[in-house]
């Protein structure tokens, strides 16, 4: 956003249109728990003159969102960008830059570094990140145990290691399947991923099809509003230099992303200043419960329309079959969803069932 508002700003051109995913606060002031999600993007729009758009989505177009066939390319693959793009089309956008990329290569989180340091036998190395961190040594060394094994056996040793609640979770991405459905298949066996080095990690995220997945669906369902989508982060020679980095510059002592915060709020050539506000570049989380509570708080409001509209349905969705609908309509009749880590596969599962299109047959 920077770099792109300085562009133009050089060619004599109004700075660029941002969006946000937060909720817009019409005059008010955010509360204590979200003000810093506000104020860190004002303080990177005041720098740069920038205009932003917050942008949530509200009951209703969840519920027109999770009612398309999730099958297809043009469905959002984030319920928070349709809403960015009809209003990007208002202010007659034609291209939006997107940071997607960034989480894989330069701005990598460095998940596999200690693992590395295990395996390599850089075991000072490794003590003096755990003091780094001030972690207590026995958690530490298990959770580095855990990173650098073998996924399938990583995870038999997650309930005694991380806990039954944690354990659970893990479980839950297979609730809501048919159990009938469940018996007569096999699933397709997940690769093993173990985080072994930071390289192998960084190859892993990006060939494991998320990206392409996403930048495919975007692609689709931007050119219904006459957007078109770019990644900076994605561009090769970014990739290429990101990867060919030694694996300390991703993380350091309690600071993940290392090389991406240094070189954002140091000083530029020149004289010229930090390309980031130090509050930005140092945030030390992603948290986001201003955009997490207002789409949680939408979502609850939509679900009871989504279950009366399959309730009501002359004929069930086509591919209710796959689905345990008995505990689907058990749990969107009520109010649970603020206190659940459930919020993806539910719906995942309404957008697999298609259930917008009346016409199906049973």
């Amino acid at each position: 956003a920077v770099l792109a508002a300085r562009a133009l700003r050089r060619r004599g051109r109004p700075p660029p249109l941002a969006f946000s995913w937060l909720p817009p606060l019409d005059g008010e002031l955010p509360g204590k728990a979200h003000a810093p999600e506000y104020a860190l993007i004002d303080a990177v729009c005041e720098q740069e003159g920038l205009r932003v758009f917050h942008q949530s989505p509200g009951p209703h177009d969840l519920v027109a969102a999770l009612a398309h066939d999730g099958a297809y390319p043009d469905a959002p693959v984030h319920l928070n960008e349709e809403v960015v793009q009809r209003r990007a089309r208002q202010e007659g956008v034609r291209v939006l830059l997107s940071g997607w990329g960034g989480d894989e290569g330069i701005s990598f989180s460095g998940h596999g570094y200690y693992a590395q340091l295990l395996l390599s036998g850089r075991w000072r190395a490794l003590y003096a990140e755990c003091r780094a961190r001030e972690a207590h040594p026995l958690k530490f060394l298990a959770g580095v145990v855990v990173e650098a094994l073998n996924s399938k056996l990583a995870a038999h040793l997650r309930r005694p290691l991380l806990g039954p609640r944690s354990f659970r979770a893990f479980q839950s991405r297979r609730w809501l399947i048919c159990p009938t459905f469940a018996q007569r298949v096999t699933p397709v066996p997940r690769p093993s991923f173990g985080l072994v080095s930071v390289r192998r990690t960084q190859l892993q995220f990006l060939r494991n099809g998320l990206v392409q997945e996403r930048l495919e669906s975007w692609a689709a369902s931007g050119a219904r509003h006459g957007l078109e989508y770019r990644y900076p982060l994605l561009d090769r020679r970014v990739l290429e230099f990101a990867l060919s980095l030694p694996p300390d510059q991703f993380r350091r002592g309690r600071w993940s992303r290392w090389l991406m915060r240094y070189a954002l709020s140091s000083p530029g050539t020149e004289g010229a200043g930090a390309l980031l506000p130090e509050e930005v570049c140092w945030r030390p989380d992603k948290a986001d419960p201003a955009r997490r509570d207002a789409f949680l708080a939408a979502l609850t409001e939509a679900l009871p329309a989504i279950r009366r509209t399959l309730v009501t349905r002359p004929v069930p969705p086509s591919r209710a079959r796959y689905v345990d609908m008995p505990r689907l309509l058990e749990y969107l009749d009520t109010n649970q969803l603020r206190h659940s880590q459930r919020t993806g596969p539910l719906c995942r599962t309404l957008r697999l069932l298609d259930f917008g299109d009346v016409g199906a047959k049973p």
